[in-house]
């Protein structure tokens, strides 16, 4: 793999891993036409480049949960994170084998693509109910569940993890832009799990110790990505919903059937 090919696959998983089209089917297609076969170890730890960028995104968000906890007592907030993050976990360790197959099979990130897509087109439009609330009264227990193991299907190339459970939120009467803030709290423990569990495997840590600068490099560019992804998603979604993305999905598996088909890819 080149500094190129890193570069190119950071700010994919970068701006991908939070716009709702898929990093990881962007990810599968991106390395294919690349040719850079093999380099799912490399693709999860992308992961701490995006992880940063939701760190420092959500800093104050992240610092008062912390102060509710320490100071005041408080984890109501933090155990509907934990709640929602348990299916993910389960069936990601249980199904890991299965999960890195399926990342490598094209067909697999088209059908999921439109599958996903054609929901997001129905029902992703945003509330026109004004929600003052914060994200912690606003989502209950039931919704941190559902989107939870909304967050577990994802685990599926092609789904995307922020697609699909925003559109969740967005059918449990959240607004959009708290549906893509519970989202995103959501995916930091999710990723720093997948991130670290990769890191600390045997395949993780020599793909680490043979091709540290790369990764490097691929982190860079998908920190700068996320922060300029997440904001982005923010505004928009907040005026527009998911529809939007959800053409684009439907869109770009329609031309990578017709490139599979005649043999383009």
């Amino acid at each position: 793999m080149s500094i190129i090919d890193a570069i190119i696959l950071g700010l994919v998983q970068g701006v991908t891993e939070f716009i709702p089209v898929s990093s990881s089917g962007h990810l599968a297609i991106t390395s294919h036409l690349l040719g850079v076969g093999g380099a799912f170890e490399f693709d999860v730890l992308l992961n701490f480049g995006t992880l940063l960028a939701l760190i420092i995104f959500y800093r104050k968000k992240l610092g008062l949960i912390i102060k509710r906890i320490v100071i005041d007592g408080q984890w109501t907030l933090a155990l509907k994170i934990v709640v929602a993050t348990i299916p993910a976990v389960f069936f990601g360790i249980l199904l890991k084998s299965q999960i890195e197959k399926l990342s490598e099979m094209i067909w697999v990130v088209i059908v999921m693509l439109v599958v996903i897509g054609i929901p997001m087109i129905l029902y992703g439009k945003q509330s026109t109910d004004a929600d003052d609330r914060g994200v912690e009264e606003s989502v209950d227990w039931k919704t941190s569940l559902r989107i939870g193991f909304a967050q577990a299907l994802a685990l599926i190339p092609g789904t995307s993890r922020s697609g699909i459970t925003i559109l969740v939120g967005l059918k449990s009467n959240l607004s959009a832009a708290r549906a893509a803030e519970f989202s995103f709290l959501l995916a930091i423990p999710v990723i720093a799990g997948a991130s670290l569990k990769t890191l600390l495997s045997h395949d993780g840590t020599g793909f680490l110790k043979d091709n540290l600068g790369i990764v490097l490099i691929g982190n860079l560019a998908s920190f700068a990505a996320g922060i300029l992804a997440i904001s982005f998603l923010m505004k928009f979604i907040s005026k527009r919903g998911l529809k939007d993305f959800g053409w684009y999905r439907i869109g770009l598996a329609t031309i990578l059937t017709f490139l599979i088909i005649f043999k383009v890819i």
